[in-house]
């Protein structure tokens, strides 16, 4: 039997006890993890999962009440069970937990036991592995031949329609110079449902967003006109429900003529085909004419920066850049447009506002209409240091687990993503913490402190090093079906050194 406390606030018939001395048994109370896979002769226990069990009192129990505390944030949940073992899910990883468990000898548990003692446990760390053979970026599998940067995939269900349905569609940063910025592939064959058929998807040009001006490095930038999307970069294609007009919301990083970073949007024009983005004749942006205005793709801004009209402006943003927006994908991936949703970005500040980090993640929230900063009292947008690259997963209803390349760079340095150490972690949040319980606010989340390191081994079963896991970027961790015991990882990788060309590789947790 499996079951999840679910943001700890489960309470099946959770009763007051009157006040009295407890009464207690020999329960014999034990937590232990899973096992869940072997490799080689290595046996890597569930990241999210813990069995407890117990001995029976000798008088007749009507249910057992057991109560589940995270170690890490203290909060408590508990359930109500038949039986006298239970295998919790939806548990965090490296976390360490502490059950208790009551015995209620009638229906009201107006008379109950108290178990002798409780039981403690810690769930283990999550372990990833990179597809292909051996141990070296070399003979890691390329997901598609073109890739570069910027992998971000749209698993579709069969609201998307018979030719669609349950095939999966990756939009990417191609390496050839005339398709730069935004390409979209198909999945070679199969279905979302195994590791072997999202490893292998087919180009499709023509279709999807170019990057019209480049800036080379050591060069000023020049790009003669006006527009905001001149220099398309990282992205995140969302499908839409009924409600928000169907089709695909690209959502998109770019920089515009003026220099300056925002996160903008463009809907499909072919549906949940999700490959047309542009109004007029063309399949394809790819002038800057397109992305000015009267073009035929002219994004909307969803963050604005500094100085923006129209209220579009983030007052102390500089610059918005790496994003992600995180709503519910375990039943449905797309998006109802629910108040409450909420993006997580790179942030660059400009005076009054400041940190002491290079890299600080933000955070804005859906109010129906609009995508709003969260501010501080000193009207600051609110941030996370250190955190790069963040990549929020939907583990159950308003509970998150949260992804980031954890770069500790300071303010005044200078960046490379080929070669900054950056160690994968994660970390989590549950709505119920603070605010409505309905939503995931910026406090919900724990502290960057208390994230968990993330492992990840090579093909053949060996461990990989911190310069080779810093070569992991711009990634997006998901699970193609809803079902946590597949998720996929889809990132930027490339051999340490700074010279070597990065490509779109995948890695699978193996230990869900």
């Amino acid at each position: 039997m499996t079951m999840r406390l679910i943001g700890f606030s489960l309470a099946f018939c959770l009763v007051s006890i009157q006040a009295a001395v407890a009464q207690t048994w020999a329960a014999g109370l034990r937590m232990t993890t899973v096992d869940w896979a072997t490799i080689g002769s290595t046996v890597y226990r569930s990241a999210s999962r813990l069995t407890i069990a117990w001995s029976p009192p000798t008088e007749t129990v009507h249910q057992y009440v057991l109560t589940l505390r995270d170690g890490v944030t203290g909060r408590e949940g508990s359930v109500a069970l038949g039986g006298t073992s239970v295998t919790i899910g939806g548990l965090k990883s490296s976390t360490p937990y502490t059950a208790t468990i009551k015995a209620c000898l009638d229906a009201g548990c107006e008379r109950s036991l108290e178990a002798d003692a409780a039981a403690s446990a810690q769930t283990p760390a999550e372990y990833w592995r990179v597809q292909g053979t051996g141990n070296s970026y070399t003979t890691a599998t390329k997901i598609v031949s073109d890739g570069n940067t910027y992998p971000f995939a749209v698993p579709y269900g069969s609201w998307a329609g018979a030719a669609l349905s349950g095939k999966v569609q990756l939009y990417y940063n191609p390496t050839g110079s005339s398709e730069k910025g935004i390409k979209i592939a198909e999945m070679a064959g199969g279905t979302s449902d195994s590791v072997a058929s999202l490893s292998s998807y087919r180009p499709v040009s023509g279709y999807g967003l170019v990057r019209v001006c480049q800036q080379m490095p050591g060069q000023p930038f020049s790009c003669p006109g006006s527009s905001l999307a001149a220099v398309v970069t990282t992205t995140q294609p969302v499908a839409l429900d009924a409600s928000m007009g169907g089709g695909i919301r690209l959502f998109f990083e770019a920089t515009g003529t003026d220099q300056r970073s925002r996160i903008m949007y463009l809907d499909s024009r072919d549906g949940f085909v999700g490959r047309d983005f542009n109004a007029g004749d063309k399949t394809i942006c790819s002038t800057l004419s397109d992305f000015s205005a009267s073009g035929g793709c002219v994004p909307t801004v969803a963050i604005g920066v500094s100085g923006d009209a129209d209220g579009m402006g983030t007052p102390g943003l500089r610059d918005a850049r790496q994003f992600k927006i995180g709503y519910p994908t375990r039943t449905d991936w797309r998006w109802s447009g629910a108040p409450g949703t909420f993006m997580v970005f790179t942030a660059e500040f400009e005076p009054p506002c400041s940190s002491e980090t290079f890299f600080n993640q933000s955070y804005a929230s859906w109010d129906g209409f609009r995508w709003t900063v969260q501010t501080g009292a000193d009207g600051c947008p609110k941030y996370m240091a250190q955190v790069q690259a963040p990549m929020p997963v939907q583990v159950e209803n308003v509970r998150y687990k949260m992804y980031f390349s954890h770069n500790t760079l300071a303010r005044g340095g200078t960046s490379n993503p080929l070669t900054d150490p950056k160690p994968i972690k994660v970390m989590y949040a549950d709505g119920g913490a603070t605010g409505d319980a309905t939503v995931v606010d910026f406090e919900d989340w724990e502290d960057v402190a208390q994230a968990r390191d993330v492992n990840f081994l090579w093909p053949d079963g060996t461990p990989m090093d911190l310069p080779n896991e810093s070569a992991l970027d711009d990634f997006i961790m998901f699970m193609p079906t809803g079902a946590p015991n597949l998720q996929i990882m889809y990132a930027n990788m490339h051999v340490p050194g700074g010279n070597s060309i990065p490509f779109i590789g995948m890695a699978a947790l193996i230990n869900p």
